[in-house]
């Protein structure tokens, strides 16, 4: 669905420069969504073949998330709304006999998946998590100490860190003053945890790998919805627009978080980001596609690659069936997807309107969104776009596993490298800071093939603490060269 009303998108990529110089908004589009398909090959990893786009309805429902490789979609059914785990040789596989609010999602490899469910005997609702050969699990009762059921439901899920050990969104306090729905995150360990709110509502959306960060949003004193983040529990608000705006999803690292904002000079909401400055959060407005109504409209971050150069989302201009899914790059800006589609051979089928795109695997090869059928009954259907010539299979098979994890991170110091080595060999692990000085060396020499662990204490080579900011770990084993952003707060 190609909208060309409106004005331009916003302050980032908005192709004001070529209008200037006489290019029609077709044109422009075409050129942007060339640029992005070239820059979608190359995130894709070295080693796969050459990108070739292609559109694929798989299924009846909602898809949600995607697993790290591809093989692995999750999210609800149409009517029942039932939380499902989609695989290519096994299709889809009801969870649990009903679902409540929330967003399924799936860790990145695939063997767990996070949920609202039926509680165990059919009374009440919850969160839980879902684990491959061993079922469900709830993560309440209990609820928070000032958790108290309200209509029969404990709380809902909307997040799962890509690890899986986290899951995050809220829980009903019914009764209590200041809100009677609360943020909350889970571990087995720690059980259910309220992150609090401003004296309103408050929920989250998101975690990063590890869950040391997660994001969403906290209730003005107007009511309105404003991103938040909370890292290792301490919340930030994002954006203080009395607009409802949100915070939906975080990079592995915790480095940048995605969402949307109130762009002041539009009054519009807007796609946008918020990246670590080492301080604080410098808020970046990506914009939207043409033709936002000013009340209804918006542009949400749903979803981007590990490195963050490719983000997806969900641009609604009026109400929700009339929307479509987005794709951005710093090159090309906010792209409605049927137009990068089309400008890149692939047709999508005339009764078939495509609604938003929800997620995409770390490397940028596969994306997953929703689309429905434009006659009734409106049938919802959730596609794959594959930004590469391989096909599921092929995807899984080239991509590659992180080899070094750092948890916390963020950290306010000490952090844990964990290293998965293949096979062994020399193995040699280095911390530098932005501007590439070499910060010190944390490993050198023969490593036996395994998971190993590795300690920094977030010292240099002289035993000073480092200050707050960005660092950058380094794993260099054979021909395998790879990089961990940690970030320091301090």
């Amino acid at each position: 669905m190609t909208n060309t009303g409106g004005h331009d998108p916003g302050p980032t990529g908005d192709g004001r420069e070529l209008a200037g110089a006489g290019f029609t908004h077709k044109e422009m589009r075409s050129m942007k969504a060339t640029s992005l398909a070239l820059l979608m090959a190359s995130v894709v990893l070295s080693g796969t073949a050459q990108a070739e786009v292609t559109f694929e309805i798989i299924d009846v429902g909602y898809a949600t998330d995607i697993s790290a490789d591809g093989s692995v979609v999750v999210g609800n059914t149409e009517g029942q709304y039932e939380p499902f785990r989609w695989t290519a040789d096994g299709g889809i596989q009801i969870l649990a006999a009903g679902g409540g609010a929330g967003s399924p999602d799936v860790s990145w490899d695939g063997t767990k998946v996070s949920a609202s469910i039926p509680g165990a005997d059919g009374t009440y609702w919850t969160q839980g998590r879902w684990t491959l050969g061993l079922g469900w699990e709830e993560t309440m009762p209990p609820p928070p100490p000032d958790g108290t059921p309200m209509s029969d439901s404990y709380g809902s899920a909307w997040g799962l860190s890509d690890d899986g050990s986290t899951v995050v969104g809220l829980y009903w306090r019914s009764g209590h003053p200041g809100g009677s729905a609360h943020g909350s995150t889970w571990t087995r360990e720690t059980g259910a945890l309220g992150l609090g709110s401003s004296g309103g509502n408050s929920r989250a959306n998101d975690a990063n790998e590890d869950g040391s960060v997660i994001v969403g949003w906290d209730e003005s004193d107007f009511g309105h919805w404003q991103p938040t983040v909370w890292v290792d529990g301490v919340k930030t608000i994002l954006a203080e627009d009395e607009a409802f705006c949100e915070a939906s999803a975080v990079l592995p690292d915790g480095s940048v978080v995605f969402g949307q904002a109130l762009d002041d000079s539009t009054s519009l909401r807007v796609a946008a980001r918020w990246i670590w400055n080492g301080t604080s959060w410098d808020e970046d407005l990506l914009g939207a596609l043409p033709g936002l109504h000013p009340n209804f409209g918006m542009a949400l971050c749903y979803d981007a690659t590990t490195d963050g150069s490719v983000i997806v989302g969900y641009n609604r201009f009026s109400n929700p069936g009339d929307a479509t899914g987005f794709i951005w790059t710093e090159d090309t800006g906010v792209i409605d997807v049927e137009d990068y589609l089309e400008d890149n051979g692939v047709t999508v089928p005339f009764d078939i309107n495509i609604l938003s795109l929800q997620a995409i695997t770390p490397d940028g090869s596969i994306i997953v969104g929703i689309c429905s059928d434009i006659y009734p009954p409106y049938t919802a259907r959730w596609f794959f776009i594959h930004t590469q010539s391989t096909g599921i299979e092929d995807a899984g098979s080239e991509h590659v596993v992180s080899r070094v994890r750092a948890y916390p991170n963020p950290t306010h110091g000490a952090t844990t490298l964990s290293l998965n080595i293949p096979e062994s060999g020399r193995v040699e692990l280095d911390v530098y800071d932005v501007s590439g000085r070499h910060v010190k060396q944390l490993l050198a020499g023969p490593v036996e093939a395994g998971t190993h662990e590795v300690h920094w204490d977030g010292r240099d080579a002289s035993g000073v603490a480092v200050a707050s900011g960005i660092y950058f770990c380094r794993l260099t084993n054979d021909d395998h060269r790879e990089t961990r952003k940690i970030t320091v707060l301090k």
